[in-house]
């Protein structure tokens, strides 16, 4: 598990791995992580199955019931009651329809409103996984460009370090080829 990282010594970076976020946190152990949950509320990602296995059935009624009227863009902190797995910024995530739509207003204000909610929490390193194309096919370049416009957009400190993780060669290679078009890839 190697991070290639971006931005300068004791200053807010951003770095990307390739690995299964089940893995990364484990070994990496970060503050926070952030996952993402539709609109609808569904809990059927693998990232958020593993939280719910971790956390166990009692974390998914207590979620349901703060998730309450959020919408898209909207993050919801779970505090973790675990001391060995770190809290969880769930970002409430749009439904991919159409080019006409503002899906990309919203994915951009989740990935801000998170990395706000981890500035006012005082985190330092957070972890989030790399969205894939997914059932919608949404372009991989597009949903990299508008992560990592808002992240950088946002990043201050106290945060340290924002790891993004890639599960798939096709997002790790996306994600390094910007950071380095955007001369941030050391």
């Amino acid at each position: 598990m190697a991070l290639k990282q971006t931005g300068a010594v004791n200053a807010p970076h951003i770095s990307i791995c390739k690995s299964r976020i089940r893995d990364f946190i484990g070994e990496y152990k970060p503050d926070a992580f952030m996952s993402f949950i539709s609109q609808g509320h569904d809990f059927d990602s693998p990232i958020n199955l593993f939280i719910s296995e971790y956390l166990g059935a009692d974390f998914f009624q207590h979620f349901h019931t703060q998730l309450g009227r959020t919408k898209s863009g909207d993050v919801v902190l779970q505090e973790s009651q675990i001391p060995a797995f770190p809290d969880i910024i769930f970002a409430v995530m749009p439904k991919w329809d159409t080019a006409l739509s503002n899906e990309e207003k919203f994915l951009s204000r989740c990935y801000r409103n998170a990395i706000n909610m981890a500035k006012s929490n005082g985190y330092k390193r957070i972890v989030l996984p790399a969205l894939g194309m997914g059932k919608s096919n949404f372009p991989h370049r597009r949903i990299v460009r508008l992560s990592l416009s808002a992240i950088t957009s946002e990043l201050a400190a106290p945060i340290e370090e924002v790891v993004v993780v890639c599960a798939e060669d096709i997002m790790y290679t996306a994600y390094q080829e910007r950071l380095t078009a955007l001369g941030l890839l050391k």
